[in-house]
């Protein structure tokens, strides 16, 4: 009767053992599904962080980009109006150096007739010195002082005639210029006469430069 009561509690001991660790099993399966599905889950969130990330870094590169792209549009755009303005102001520039100090120019043509008329002795004599010359006929006058030129074709030649005033102690003179462009392109003297106001020795015109073609005929008056 011992024996059996053994037996039987020695299998009831082995089934609860069984039943034990089956259950010990289960729980341990449970928390490593549970740490597993954690684990999962966990990565799966760290990867849509990573790509939400990547994502709006690439926005941030994106946008960086055309800022920069847009700046570099707007920096070039200003670098060419800069541009076009310093090109149009050294244009302005040149033409006005060119114009002061060419001889290729009615102002150039008056600097160096004036100087030719104020240096003829015939001049000095009969307009009395000291002697003004000026563009406009009253002397300080307050209008703008330009010299008066036309240019036109002649003979196949491009022309120039202009006129100016001289001013002395005993006469007063208007002067007529006329060039002509030679095969060089520069400027020749038709002639450059000086018309008095009234006769000085019996004359009304005094001739400062005479061209000595007999082609060219010289006026006898000027053309104001």
């Amino acid at each position: 009767m011992i024996l059996p009561s053994i037996h039987f509690a020695a299998k009831q001991c082995h089934n609860q053992w069984r039943s034990s660790l089956f259950r010990t099993i289960v729980v341990i399966h449970k928390r490593q599904l549970a740490t597993s599905g954690q684990s999962k889950k966990k990565t799966k969130t760290q990867e849509n962080e990573s790509l939400v990330q990547s994502t709006t870094n690439d926005q941030i590169e994106v946008a960086t980009f055309k800022e920069k792209a847009q700046q570099a549009a707007k920096d070039t755009g200003y670098s060419m109006i800069v541009i076009a303005g310093v090109a149009a102001l050294g244009g302005l520039c040149y033409l006005m150096v060119r114009e002061l100090y060419s001889r290729e120019t009615p102002n150039g043509i008056y600097k160096e007739a004036s100087k030719m008329c104020l240096a003829n002795t015939d001049v000095q004599d009969a307009l009395g010195t000291p002697i003004m010359v000026h563009t406009t006929p009253q002397i300080g006058s307050m209008r703008i002082s330009n010299v008066r030129a036309k240019m036109f074709d002649e003979k196949g030649h491009r022309s120039m005639a202009l006129s100016f005033y001289l001013t002395g102690k005993e006469r007063t003179g208007v002067v007529g210029v006329k060039v002509q462009k030679n095969i060089s392109n520069k400027f020749v003297y038709d002639y450059i006469l000086v018309q008095l106001d009234r006769p000085w020795r019996g004359r009304n015109i005094i001739r400062v430069h005479q061209n000595l073609d007999t082609s060219n005929t010289t006026p006898q008056t000027i053309d104001i």
